[in-house]
């Protein structure tokens, strides 16, 4: 399986080198509001994640909508629109390494999205992953580390960062950095399918978001 994560990366790396995709906001690759879903955990197989931000004062983008679905235990990828910019955007992610949830190993993200800094429309990225739970089933703390650059020139450089905590399973604030701009934000697990999520994006612009997740087909494929 390791064998053929990499041949499918090196599929998708040379497909994002040939697709041009614009995104309206200028951020780097971990955005929010391009990256639907990209920073986090896998999906599960055949789930699907669904999303819609709003940012009712957006300099450029005001709306975007974002689909995501787990193909593998190890491999997801989405497909969003901006709706000001009338753009498509995209991103896809495997997982070589997983966490060791019983451990501390973290788990290996490798992955491509939309991203607009520079001139550029596409990176690819590396993300370190690690979820604790501190105090059983009532607090954990989640945290990623990792590089960017961007396609197909490999010209820039980006560091990538966010920090969650967890609280009872219910409610997550958050921190990212997505390579050039800092965004906070409060998630509330409403029920298991639905996610209601207040922004505080590039530390100047409010915005919410709507997502659901549902799992259509069956168990896990490993």
């Amino acid at each position: 399986m390791r064998l053929y994560s990499i041949l499918v990366l090196a599929l998708l790396l040379l497909t994002a080198a040939s697709v041009r995709t614009v995104m309206g906001q200028g951020c780097g690759p971990a955005c929010p509001v391009c990256s639907g879903k990209s920073v986090g955990d896998l999906l599960p197989p055949e789930t699907v994640y669904g999303s819609a931000l709003y940012i009712p004062d957006g300099e450029e983008e005001t709306a975007v909508f974002n689909l995501r679905y787990g193909l593998r235990s190890w491999l997801d990828a989405g497909i969003g629109y901006a709706v000001d910019e009338e753009e498509f955007l995209w991103s896809v992610r495997l997982v070589p390494i997983s966490q060791d949830f019983e451990g501390w190993r973290p788990s290996l993200i490798l992955g491509t999205g939309s991203v607009q800094a520079s001139g550029t429309d596409q990176s690819v990225f590396i993300l370190l992953g690690k979820t604790r739970e501190i105090v059983e089933g009532t607090f954990a703390i989640g945290l990623a580390a990792g590089y960017a650059t961007d396609l197909p020139d490999f010209e820039e450089d980006w560091g990538l960062a966010s920090a969650t905590l967890t609280f009872k399973d219910r409610v997550s604030p958050f921190y990212t950095y997505d390579g050039i701009n800092s965004h906070v934000g409060l998630s509330v697990f409403a029920t298991d399918w639905l996610t209601l999520t207040g922004y505080y994006l590039e530390m100047e612009e409010p915005g919410i978001m709507a997502a659901v997740q549902w799992a259509p087909g069956g168990e896990d494929d490993e």
